[in-house]
């Protein structure tokens, strides 16, 4: 009974050691993790601010307009401004949750260098604080949403 034991106990043990990354391995795959995040977050910066530099181009246009016209130069001020704030709020948001997304991809790799049970909690608690982000970056863009529409 012993003598079988002991083959089943040897298998478990390379078994749960050959589920655990090395330390050079979890390194390298955080830092591809943090690269990626970066050049993500970059992109999504340079995507907003071509974004806003459009926007802004449209009220610097309507500012014009408005100076040798009346109200409808005013409405279409407005109007563009309002639009300026929605894409700004938009790409604002692309932004933060390129920033979310990256540093979640960088904790999970982060985790990988634990095992059962700490591994789990690290995991949960990176999906936790990505749920947290999202939350956050999506209640900030409502705000400006609804800030936008007022404008109007």
């Amino acid at each position: 009974m012993i003598n079988l034991l002991i083959p089943i106990a040897a298998l478990a043990a390379l078994t749960l050691a050959a589920c655990q990354e090395t330390a050079s391995k979890t390194e390298k795959d955080v830092a591809k993790a943090t690269e990626d995040a970066a050049q993500t977050v970059d992109q999504a910066r340079e995507e907003a601010s071509d974004t806003m530099a459009a926007a802004d181009d449209k009220v610097n246009d309507a500012q014009q307009t408005y100076a040798t016209t009346d109200q409808a130069a005013r409405e279409k001020l407005a109007g563009a401004e309002s639009d300026a704030m929605d894409k700004e709020a938009a790409a604002n948001f692309d932004v933060a949750m390129a920033e979310a997304q990256g540093r979640f991809n960088v904790a999970r790799e982060r985790c990988d260098a634990l095992t059962s049970v700490d591994k789990a909690a690290c995991v949960s608690t990176a999906e936790a604080d990505l749920g947290a982000e999202k939350a956050a970056a999506t209640a900030t863009r409502d705000a400006a949403l609804v800030h936008a529409e007022q404008h109007q």
